[in-house]
């Protein structure tokens, strides 16, 4: 970037599954756009991400050679398949556990810049002169995508952020895009194996600043785990240079009470380079409020954006082509070095990332934070959302459950035999967590036993089961948490913690009741 003509560059609510819009880790000057949450998982389980770049030196030659950058090499699409559909494609290897349950969700995203389509440059007087050709074209959201033993399939994904609209990013034009593939992994045969994204389009030969491009899929799965965890996923696009550093803050959770806290991060970004220095990932230190750079086997402190797809300390190589450098393009997944808990401490519910550079800017588009939480808070997020109603409040069976790997796997072959429930009483564990229970304490509401049938994102489908519980006889209410925004239908408010269990037992027992469930508010 020596030599640069002009400037450059995820179920919602409190406890959201599926994030709103208005929820943002910063406030992005310089262009770009704020990184919002997309995701939040409540989960036994664990996370696993691929991917690859898709411009390189050579079409299918993995390239090796560390001391070289991407604005100094001239650039063409990977293209590693014969097939005459496609022009650019990589590949990377997708590897789960044997004790691996389900799939609670795959995103894919890709990225690139992308000003023209081929780029050439002249020196002159030592400074270089840039040129483009070919009319860059205003479909950039489809590609192609191959998951393991099958054929392309086409994906429309959501433009995050095209810079080719903001003066800031115009020269070179970065964007990212992103899809939500969970359904076709879910359905997929084999989820362990080959991934192949084809067609994310690039800028080829020379761009000022350097071209670059690649894809990521992030993967989390249900698997059994010593603690539950928190994951949380966000995108944007942010701009960091030498002016101010970026903080992202991450909340909504509780490490474990006791013992070691183990924490992973996963960041991926455009125009990092393998051998210039200055950029730095810091956290905070909660016991002092000081940030601590963070580094490994294969990424530095005083250059931790360096142009490779890292796992910890071990580079990435299960992929084709298998390029040590790849040219501006980066995924890194980190566990944080927590010895002594010295970083994040038992009982923590907040975190900071900090990234800066002293020399070469980059773009970040995705992060992602995961943490072991306590036992006890686990519980209370299933109690308080409802973990069986994914039909409502968009929180899936696999994603928040407190014995997760006794679920069957979607790929089972077992007869679906028909719905029926078995009652419990007041002698049950079940009634008697309800009375132990800590009570949830949301403003505006009266304090008591709840008895709620659905628990919604959206004002609309909330009033449409209401209007239709109350054409079935019953007498529905509704009232929003203001906490998470989200709105809860109740059939029942009681001072007894007997009568909302036993009229959510009897309501379970219908198939379109299945998810009742009793909410204690407001009695602590």
């Amino acid at each position: 970037m020596k030599k640069l003509f002009g400037l450059l560059f995820i179920i919602t609510g409190t406890y959201h599954v599926m994030a709103q819009e208005t929820e943002q880790l910063n406030s992005v000057t310089n262009g770009g756009l704020a990184f919002k949450s997309q995701n939040e998982f409540y989960i036994f389980g664990d996370i696993a991400v691929i991917g690859n770049n898709i411009l390189s030196q050579d079409d299918k030659d993995a390239f090796n050679d560390l001391t070289v950058n991407n604005d100094d090499t001239k650039m063409r699409y990977v293209d590693i398949d014969r097939d005459t559909e496609t022009f650019s494609s990589s590949q990377a290897t997708l590897t789960l556990p044997d004790d691996f349950k389900k799939i609670a969700y795959a995103g894919l995203y890709w990225t690139a810049t992308y000003a023209y389509e081929k780029g050439t440059r002249k020196e002159q007087k030592g400074n270089y002169d840039y040129r483009g050709s070919g009319e860059r074209s205003t479909i950039i959201n489809q590609i192609k995508f191959k998951l393991p033993n099958q054929e392309y399939q086409d994906i429309t994904g959501e433009v995050i952020y095209d810079g080719s609209t903001d003066p800031t990013h115009a020269i070179n034009a970065p964007y990212v895009c992103y899809s939500d593939v969970t359904s076709l992994l879910k359905q997929a045969e084999n989820k362990s194996g080959d991934y192949v994204v084809a067609n994310v389009k690039a800028t080829e030969g020379y761009l000022s600043g350097g071209s670059a491009a690649g894809w990521m899929l992030y993967v989390v799965y249900q698997s059994p785990t010593d603690n539950p965890k928190y994951i949380s996923t966000y995108h944007g696009f942010a701009l960091i240079n030498k002016q101010e550093p970026l903080d992202l803050e991450f909340n909504n959770f509780k490490s474990v009470e006791k013992g070691s806290v183990k924490t992973t991060v996963v960041l991926s970004a455009l125009e990092g380079d393998s051998s210039l220095e200055g950029d730095d990932f810091a956290i905070i230190k909660q016991r002092d409020g000081s940030f601590q750079s963070l580094s490994n086997g294969a990424r530095y402190q005083q250059n931790f954006f360096n142009s490779s797809i890292t796992n910890n300390s071990i580079k990435n190589r299960d992929r084709l082509p298998n390029s040590e450098n790849t040219l501006g393009f980066d995924i890194a997944k980190l566990d944080i070095p927590n010895y002594n808990n010295a970083i994040i401490n038992n009982n923590t519910s907040q975190t900071t990332l900090r990234l800066k550079t002293q020399s070469d800017r980059f773009y970040l588009y995705f992060t992602a934070f995961q943490t072991e939480i306590a036992q006890n808070y686990f519980d209370d997020i299933v109690q308080d959302n409802n973990p069986n109603a994914s039909q409502t409040a968009n929180v899936s069976p696999e994603i928040v459950r407190s014995q997760p790997e006794t679920v069957p796997s979607y790929n089972t072959k077992k007869k679906r035999q028909p719905y029926s429930y078995t009652k419990r009483g007041l002698k049950s564990k079940a009634f008697r967590y309800l009375q132990n229970k800590k009570s949830t304490a949301i403003a505006g509401i009266e304090g008591g036993y709840y008895v709620v049938t659905g628990v919604f994102a959206e004002n609309l489908r909330a009033k449409k089961w209401t209007d239709n519980l109350i054409t079935k006889g019953f007498k529905a209410n509704t009232f929003i948490n203001p906490k998470n925004s989200w709105n809860y239908v109740y059939l029942l408010r009681s001072d007894t913690a007997e009568q909302a269990f036993k009229m959510a037992e009897d309501l379970k027992t219908n198939y379109r009741y299945r998810d009742t469930w009793v909410l204690k508010a407001n009695l602590d």
